[in-house]
């Protein structure tokens, strides 16, 4: 899935919601609160599996869920963000979870029900969606893992799919963005030249380019969740790795 990943160059970013949550001092804090808020609501789901893999029932997933997302939203819990997977939210959130599923879900959960909601979690979607993971993945681990990487795809595509369509060139999106999980030798280039209204030659130049940017958005998306540049070519390795298994 997605084998070419290491088209194109170096990017730059600016500072991120990853990075104000972490800058936790001031008068950033509600900024910082709502940075955190809206990172939680893009990655409930791979939470969700993970404690669902974990043997919770599918209500006890969303009180969990939900009560974990609660507690991180806690000033004090985002004054005290620290320690070395503090510039990553994906390692942070999966040992955060489990250090307050180890102290607190016996004690509150079960209590916690239909109270302190942090944003909205189709028990229907979130169960269907969990219907169809793989059973090969076999630890929680795992399954938090695959879908955090996936998740990355989503985002990718979505923000890749937007630059296109406010350039006009949404048509042309459609029928390049399905190519991007294939292979270079198994890309039908006359039939995509064809759906295109251009020559296999410059069919592909368009694959090329929507591939480079495909890297681009991906690379935008995954600095969004951790702190500092450097960390940014390190996670979209271990994503290529995560989806080769």
């Amino acid at each position: 899935m997605f084998h070419d990943l290491s088209v194109g160059g170096k990017v730059s970013f600016p500072e991120t919601r990853w990075s104000l949550v972490l800058a936790a001092s001031g008068d950033d804090l509600s900024k910082q609160r709502e940075a955190l808020a809206e990172l939680c609501s893009q990655y409930w789901y791979p939470l969700y599996a993970y404690v669902r893999r974990r043997g919770a029932s599918p209500e006890d997933a969303q009180d969990i869920t939900q009560g974990f997302f609660a507690h991180l939203l806690e000033l004090k819990v985002i004054e005290r963000l620290g320690g070395p997977d503090r510039g990553k939210l994906r390692s942070y959130l999966l040992t955060s979870i489990q250090n307050w599923m180890i102290k607190q879900y016996h004690k509150n959960a079960a209590q916690k029900r239909g109270s302190g909601t942090v944003f909205s979690m189709d028990s229907l979607s979130a169960e269907e969606r969990y219907r169809l993971e793989p059973t090969h993945v076999d630890t929680p681990e795992r399954l938090y893992e695959r879908r955090w990487a996936l998740t990355m795809l989503d985002q990718a595509i979505v923000r890749l799919r937007a630059d296109y369509e406010s350039a006009g060139k949404g048509d042309l999106a459609a029928v390049l963005i399905p190519m991007l999980s294939r292979g270079e030798a198994k890309v039908p280039m006359a039939e995509l030249a064809l759906q295109a209204g251009v020559t296999e030659g410059h069919a592909r130049v368009l694959l090329y380019r929507i591939r480079k940017h495909f890297r681009a958005a991906l690379c935008e998306v995954i600095a969004q969740t951790v702190d500092g540049e450097a960390n940014v070519a390190e996670e979209l390795r271990h994503l290529q790795a995560i989806l080769m298994k």
